[in-house]
């Protein structure tokens, strides 16, 4: 097993660790985890002497944030020597001061037919404006579907107004890509 540091706005936070993977270990497991920093999305990039690979966006997992990638021995090759693991920042969640609001009806923060018929029947939600960006928070319930499930990869996990919530955020009606 190799591990490197993961660093993140440049400081030292976690690492990553790569392992031998399947049969004849023709894959190498990739993973890594850091403290959150609790400021925005993520996400990692492994970094070699010739060229970095992106291993994806950091989830939230027991207070940490990790990613768990498998890839083929050639695509790790064009690295050369492994240097380092570096988290960027994508998206910043929150601001200091801002304040969510909620509604009865987010569909109505919607001009265009998808969302405004995904989220027609949603019921209660929170959302706030950051600069051009437009952030939707919206109750994860037990045994319910998961909130605006085609969109699951952009969303973030956390707590608004004491209810646990997938937070989105959209510009001009486009969700944001992480």
């Amino acid at each position: 097993m190799e591990r490197v540091p993961l660093y993140c706005q440049g400081e030292r936070r976690g690492e990553i660790t790569l392992a031998l993977w399947g049969p004849n270990g023709a894959r190498t497991e990739i993973a890594a985890a850091m403290d959150d920093p609790g400021d925005g999305l993520y996400r990692a990039f492994l970094l070699g002497e010739q060229g970095e690979l992106p291993l994806g966006v950091l989830a939230p997992e027991g207070g940490r944030l990790t990613v768990c990638r498998r890839v083929y021995h050639r695509d790790l090759a064009p690295l050369g020597k492994l240097l380092r693991g570096e988290a960027r920042r994508s998206f910043r969640f929150q601001e200091t001061g801002l304040r969510w609001r909620e509604t009865g009806c987010p569909a109505q923060l919607f001009r265009g037919r998808f969302f405004r018929e995904r989220l027609q029947r949603c019921g209660k939600a929170w959302w706030r404006r950051e600069g051009s960006l437009l952030l939707l928070a919206l109750p994860l319930e037990e045994g319910r579907p998961f909130p605006l499930e085609t969109l699951f990869c952009l969303g973030r996990i956390e707590t608004v107004e004491g209810q646990r919530c997938v937070v989105y955020a959209f510009r001009d009606e486009e969700p944001v890509l992480p």
